[in-house]
């Protein structure tokens, strides 16, 4: 039983690393997109990796309207490594 709590804690561990990846690709397409500078990338991947929802919302941004229009607490989230 241990063991399994140690491989579910693993696997979880892997799984948050591949979806932080998977928020600095989505980030650098957006910044290709749309024309705007990818260094903010890695901070954002960070930013929202924590947080399921966050995450998932990151990753559907395409546009800047969608970016416009996400949650406060997306751009509470990114607003910092943004404008830092």
């Amino acid at each position: 039983m241990k063991k399994a709590f140690i491989l579910a804690g693993a696997m979880a561990l892997v799984a948050g690393a591949a979806l932080a990846g998977d928020s600095q690709s989505a980030c650098e397409e957006f910044a290709a997109t749309n024309g705007v500078s990818a260094e903010p990338c890695a901070c954002i991947a960070d930013a929202v990796s924590g947080d399921a929802d966050l995450q998932a919302e990151q990753l559907a941004l395409v546009t800047m309207e969608d970016y416009e229009n996400a949650s406060a607490e997306l751009h509470a989230a990114l607003d910092p490594c943004i404008e830092g």
